[in-house]
């Protein structure tokens, strides 16, 4: 099976030729790499490594002016020729078995999707705690939840904000993670493609491709050997400060999320997300009237895509 190896970026610099050189480092292992670059004007440095990927015939490189990560990774699918689409973030870094490890999951003709162990760096940092489990209560949830789920290498389900990528067994799971993440290239005609109405950082936009992947009939596997390092490099991306734009479009879209797949309540959805509204109360925001404006933005939406079908 062919992969394409497809990498949305945005506003990366330094981190983006780490990350390129590391994957051609493994070229022999994939079919092709296509870059999406949603950045208006890099630094020189990257703009002459960019060229010379592109002269040498290492990338296929896309320029998209419209930054959107969901966008991004459907141009991405468009462009692709093999049979499998392999998403990787800008700021990653990969090993020997990565690839190979992904491409062996797709060889059960019913896995739609594989995705694998991410160790993450750098959640102390600003705007990357709300991605953290840093929280002693939610450390304890986690941890309770797992023991009578512990057949399983993930649990997003209904409740979304507990979930685990770091198991060392080869298990079905529930929902792949966006940062590592493959795909056949039949299902996105068959589910769909991602979904727009996800913007700033795309929270649950994996999570939704996932529901409509199962529910689609085909099953996610998780293979700890796929695993990478995500670094989550604060010079570029969209984790951005917490201002309240950001917040706003952390429960915008996590409320989008569950009245989409699920028509959970307002208050359902504000208790899943009681770990981030205290997180947002504490970075000085108005807690209550950000959370009812993202709601009443997300129900919009909903709202839209039912007038449309």
């Amino acid at each position: 099976m062919r992969i394409s190896i497809i990498v949305p970026t945005y506003n990366r610099n330094e981190m983006l030729r780490r990350t390129l050189a590391n994957i051609i480092a493994f070229e022999h292992q994939y079919h092709e790499l296509i870059v999406v670059d949603q950045t208006k004007e890099h630094d020189p440095a990257t703009s002459r490594f960019l060229d010379a990927l592109i002269t040498d015939g290492k990338i296929k490189y896309v320029f998209v002016d419209f930054p959107n990560l969901p966008n991004a990774r459907n141009v991405g699918i468009k462009k692709a020729s093999g049979d499998i689409v392999l998403f990787l973030d800008d700021d990653v870094e990969i090993g020997e078995t990565f690839i190979p490890a992904h491409s062996s999951g797709f060889l059960e003709p019913d896995v739609g999707c594989v995705t694998g162990k991410v160790t993450i760096h750098n959640t102390n940092k600003r705007g990357n705690k709300v991605l953290g489990n840093g929280v002693s209560l939610k450390r304890f949830l986690k941890s309770v939840l797992f023991f009578f789920l512990r057949s399983r290498s993930s649990y997003v389900g209904r409740l979304g904000i507990l979930s685990d990528f770091s198991g060392n067994k080869k298990l079905p799971a529930d929902s792949c993670i966006g940062c590592n993440m493959s795909f056949r290239k039949e299902v996105f005609t068959a589910c769909g493609p991602f979904d727009l109405n996800y913007s700033g950082s795309a929270v649950r936009e994996d999570t939704d491709m996932s529901v409509r992947v199962r529910r689609g009939g085909y099953n996610i596997i998780y293979i700890p050997e796929a695993g990478l390092v995500h670094y989550m490099d604060n010079s570029g991306g969209t984790r951005t400060a917490k201002t309240e734009t950001y917040w706003r479009t952390i429960f915008k879209n996590q409320c989008y999320f569950y009245l989409k797949n699920f028509h959970y309540s307002f208050f359902s959805i504000m208790f899943i997300q009681l770990f981030d509204l205290v997180r947002c109360r504490k970075s000085g925001c108005g807690v209550i009237s950000l959370f009812n404006q993202s709601y009443a933005e997300a129900l919009r939406l909903c709202q839209c895509n039912s007038g449309e079908k």
